[in-house]
Protein backbone atom coordinates (compact mmCIF):
# COMPACT_ATOMS: atom_id res chain seq x y z
CA UNK A 1 0.00 0.00 0.00
CA UNK A 2 1.39 3.37 -0.50
CA UNK A 3 1.52 5.59 2.13
CA UNK A 4 1.62 9.67 2.44
CA UNK A 5 3.54 10.81 5.77
CA UNK A 6 2.70 14.93 5.83
CA UNK A 7 3.55 15.78 9.31
CA UNK A 8 6.70 17.60 8.90
CA UNK A 9 4.76 20.05 6.52
CA UNK A 10 4.48 22.90 8.20
CA UNK A 11 1.34 24.02 6.32
CA UNK A 12 0.15 21.00 8.21
CA UNK A 13 1.43 21.75 11.34
CA UNK A 14 -0.68 25.10 11.01
CA UNK A 15 -3.58 23.04 10.29
CA UNK A 16 -3.32 20.95 12.92
CA UNK A 17 -2.84 24.06 15.56
CA UNK A 18 -5.96 25.66 13.94
CA UNK A 19 -8.03 22.59 14.48
CA UNK A 20 -6.91 21.82 18.19
CA UNK A 21 -7.93 25.92 19.03
CA UNK A 22 -11.50 24.90 17.37
CA UNK A 23 -11.74 22.20 19.40
CA UNK A 24 -9.92 23.08 22.41
CA UNK A 25 -10.30 27.21 22.56
CA UNK A 26 -12.22 29.07 24.61
CA UNK A 27 -15.21 28.65 21.87
CA UNK A 28 -14.43 25.45 21.11
CA UNK A 29 -16.87 22.25 20.84
CA UNK A 30 -14.69 20.06 22.17
CA UNK A 31 -14.30 21.24 25.97
CA UNK A 32 -13.20 18.86 28.78
CA UNK A 33 -12.73 16.16 26.09
CA UNK A 34 -8.61 14.92 25.69
CA UNK A 35 -8.45 14.08 21.52
CA UNK A 36 -10.50 14.88 19.11
CA UNK A 37 -10.44 12.22 15.63
CA UNK A 38 -11.72 13.12 12.40
CA UNK A 39 -12.01 10.76 9.44
CA UNK A 40 -13.12 11.82 6.27
CA UNK A 41 -12.93 9.66 3.08
CA UNK A 42 -11.87 12.00 -0.04
CA UNK A 43 -13.50 11.33 -3.08
CA UNK A 44 -13.24 13.34 -5.71
CA UNK A 45 -17.14 13.41 -6.44
CA UNK A 46 -18.10 13.56 -2.79
CA UNK A 47 -17.15 13.21 0.82
CA UNK A 48 -17.84 11.42 3.64
CA UNK A 49 -16.22 12.41 7.15
CA UNK A 50 -17.38 11.35 10.66
CA UNK A 51 -15.47 11.68 13.98
CA UNK A 52 -15.69 10.92 17.62
CA UNK A 53 -14.41 13.00 21.05
CA UNK A 54 -12.74 11.31 23.48
CA UNK A 55 -12.96 11.68 27.17
CA UNK A 56 -10.68 9.23 29.30
CA UNK A 57 -12.44 6.04 28.23
CA UNK A 58 -15.70 7.29 27.03
CA UNK A 59 -16.79 7.98 23.09
CA UNK A 60 -18.68 10.47 21.61
CA UNK A 61 -19.42 10.54 18.07
CA UNK A 62 -20.06 13.20 16.35
CA UNK A 63 -21.93 14.25 12.87
CA UNK A 64 -20.64 16.78 10.46
CA UNK A 65 -22.88 19.76 12.02
CA UNK A 66 -21.84 22.81 11.81
CA UNK A 67 -22.52 23.15 15.82
CA UNK A 68 -20.45 20.92 16.80
CA UNK A 69 -17.34 20.36 13.92
CA UNK A 70 -14.36 21.86 12.68
CA UNK A 71 -15.43 24.33 10.16
CA UNK A 72 -15.16 24.28 6.42
CA UNK A 73 -12.13 26.21 5.94
CA UNK A 74 -10.28 24.74 8.72
CA UNK A 75 -10.76 21.12 8.21
CA UNK A 76 -12.23 20.40 4.06
CA UNK A 77 -10.03 23.27 2.32
CA UNK A 78 -7.11 22.86 4.47
CA UNK A 79 -6.77 18.84 3.21
CA UNK A 80 -7.73 19.86 -0.14
CA UNK A 81 -4.54 21.35 -0.01
CA UNK A 82 -3.26 18.20 1.80
CA UNK A 83 -4.49 15.88 -0.54
CA UNK A 84 -2.00 18.07 -3.64
CA UNK A 85 0.84 18.01 -1.75
CA UNK A 86 0.83 14.45 -1.30
CA UNK A 87 0.04 13.61 -5.14
CA UNK A 88 2.87 12.15 -6.87
CA UNK A 89 2.52 11.89 -10.84
CA UNK A 90 1.93 8.56 -11.45
CA UNK A 91 1.60 7.73 -7.59
CA UNK A 92 -1.15 8.88 -6.51
CA UNK A 93 -2.58 10.35 -3.45
CA UNK A 94 -4.90 9.40 -0.23
CA UNK A 95 -8.15 8.50 -0.16
CA UNK A 96 -8.67 8.54 3.91
CA UNK A 97 -7.33 10.77 5.97
CA UNK A 98 -7.79 10.29 9.75
CA UNK A 99 -7.21 14.01 11.83
CA UNK A 100 -6.22 13.88 15.61
CA UNK A 101 -5.84 16.91 17.45
CA UNK A 102 -5.27 17.50 20.99
CA UNK A 103 -5.63 20.15 23.88
CA UNK A 104 -2.03 19.61 25.26
CA UNK A 105 0.22 19.02 22.32
CA UNK A 106 0.64 18.60 18.61
CA UNK A 107 -1.70 16.95 16.14
CA UNK A 108 -1.25 13.90 13.84
CA UNK A 109 -2.84 13.56 10.31
CA UNK A 110 -2.73 9.99 9.56
CA UNK A 111 -3.38 9.69 5.65
CA UNK A 112 -4.11 6.01 3.84
CA UNK A 113 -4.19 4.80 0.59
CA UNK A 114 -7.70 3.24 0.72
CA UNK A 115 -11.77 4.04 1.85
CA UNK A 116 -11.78 3.32 5.88
CA UNK A 117 -15.54 2.39 6.10
CA UNK A 118 -17.37 0.39 8.75
CA UNK A 119 -20.71 -1.14 8.77
CA UNK A 120 -23.04 -0.86 11.34
CA UNK A 121 -24.05 -3.47 13.82
CA UNK A 122 -26.85 -4.19 10.97
CA UNK A 123 -24.78 -4.89 8.58
CA UNK A 124 -25.42 -1.79 6.47
CA UNK A 125 -23.49 1.38 5.22
CA UNK A 126 -23.58 4.59 7.21
CA UNK A 127 -25.78 6.82 5.42
CA UNK A 128 -23.46 9.01 2.79
CA UNK A 129 -20.85 6.42 3.21
CA UNK A 130 -20.82 2.99 0.48
CA UNK A 131 -17.85 2.19 -0.94
CA UNK A 132 -17.44 4.23 -4.05
CA UNK A 133 -17.89 2.81 -7.70
CA UNK A 134 -16.11 2.74 -10.45
CA UNK A 135 -17.74 6.05 -11.84
CA UNK A 136 -16.10 7.87 -9.13
CA UNK A 137 -12.82 6.48 -9.08
CA UNK A 138 -12.46 7.26 -12.81
CA UNK A 139 -13.19 10.88 -11.54
CA UNK A 140 -10.10 10.28 -8.73
CA UNK A 141 -7.86 9.03 -11.38
CA UNK A 142 -8.56 11.54 -13.76
CA UNK A 143 -7.98 14.17 -11.53
CA UNK A 144 -4.99 12.57 -9.75
CA UNK A 145 -3.88 9.92 -12.38
CA UNK A 146 -1.76 7.14 -11.58
CA UNK A 147 0.49 4.28 -13.81
CA UNK A 148 -1.22 1.02 -13.63
CA UNK A 149 1.19 -0.84 -11.64
CA UNK A 150 0.10 2.24 -9.08
CA UNK A 151 -3.86 1.58 -8.91
CA UNK A 152 -4.23 -1.09 -5.89
CA UNK A 153 -5.64 -4.37 -6.54
CA UNK A 154 -8.81 -3.46 -4.63
CA UNK A 155 -9.71 -0.42 -7.34
CA UNK A 156 -9.08 -2.62 -10.29
CA UNK A 157 -11.87 -5.20 -9.22
CA UNK A 158 -13.50 -2.07 -9.09
CA UNK A 159 -13.24 -2.06 -12.31
CA UNK A 160 -13.52 -4.97 -14.00
CA UNK A 161 -16.60 -5.54 -12.00
CA UNK A 162 -18.19 -2.45 -13.77
CA UNK A 163 -15.93 -3.34 -17.13
CA UNK A 164 -14.92 0.15 -16.85
CA UNK A 165 -11.43 1.21 -18.27
CA UNK A 166 -10.00 3.91 -15.94
CA UNK A 167 -7.83 6.64 -16.90
CA UNK A 168 -4.02 5.94 -16.32
CA UNK A 169 -0.93 8.28 -16.15
CA UNK A 170 1.35 7.77 -19.16
CA UNK A 171 5.47 8.31 -18.21
CA UNK A 172 6.49 8.99 -21.45
CA UNK A 173 4.47 11.85 -21.93
CA UNK A 174 3.75 13.14 -18.66
CA UNK A 175 -0.07 13.24 -19.15
CA UNK A 176 -3.03 11.28 -18.11
CA UNK A 177 -4.68 9.06 -20.98
CA UNK A 178 -8.44 8.37 -20.95
CA UNK A 179 -10.71 7.61 -23.62
CA UNK A 180 -8.06 8.24 -26.43
CA UNK A 181 -7.82 12.10 -24.72
CA UNK A 182 -4.26 13.15 -23.59
CA UNK A 183 -4.07 15.85 -20.65
CA UNK A 184 -0.79 17.10 -19.32
CA UNK A 185 -0.34 16.20 -15.50
CA UNK A 186 1.56 18.62 -13.20
CA UNK A 187 2.97 17.54 -9.88
CA UNK A 188 -0.60 19.13 -8.41
CA UNK A 189 -2.43 16.35 -10.31
CA UNK A 190 -4.03 17.04 -14.13
CA UNK A 191 -4.08 20.62 -15.55
CA UNK A 192 -7.45 20.68 -16.59
CA UNK A 193 -6.98 24.12 -18.42
CA UNK A 194 -5.45 22.91 -21.05
CA UNK A 195 -7.39 21.36 -24.06
CA UNK A 196 -7.02 17.57 -24.84
CA UNK A 197 -5.13 15.87 -27.49
CA UNK A 198 -6.16 13.38 -29.72
CA UNK A 199 -4.21 9.99 -28.95
CA UNK A 200 -4.12 7.38 -32.47
CA UNK A 201 -3.60 4.30 -30.50
CA UNK A 202 -2.61 2.43 -33.43
CA UNK A 203 0.54 4.36 -32.81
CA UNK A 204 0.92 3.52 -29.60
CA UNK A 205 0.07 0.19 -28.63
CA UNK A 206 2.28 -1.24 -26.24
CA UNK A 207 0.63 1.46 -23.86
CA UNK A 208 -2.76 0.39 -24.41
CA UNK A 209 -2.03 -3.45 -24.38
CA UNK A 210 -0.43 -2.58 -20.94
CA UNK A 211 -3.92 -1.13 -19.90
CA UNK A 212 -5.83 -4.17 -21.31
CA UNK A 213 -3.88 -6.75 -20.06
CA UNK A 214 -4.40 -5.40 -16.42
CA UNK A 215 -7.96 -4.84 -16.72
CA UNK A 216 -9.16 -7.98 -18.62
CA UNK A 217 -6.26 -10.39 -17.91
CA UNK A 218 -4.85 -10.45 -22.03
Amino acid sequence: MVTFDLNSEPYVELGLQRLSGEAFGPEGFAQHMDKVVHVLIHRRTSTFGHGQMVAGARLFYTGRSDTDRFSYEGLNVWLDECRLLAYTPGVGTWSTAVVHVFPDRAGQLELFDEELLERDNQGNWPPGGKPANAHTWTQQLLAFPRTADNIPSWMWDIFRTEEVTPPFYNPQFNSVDWKNRRRPVTDRGTDFTVEPTIIDPSLEPGVFAKIGKKLFGR
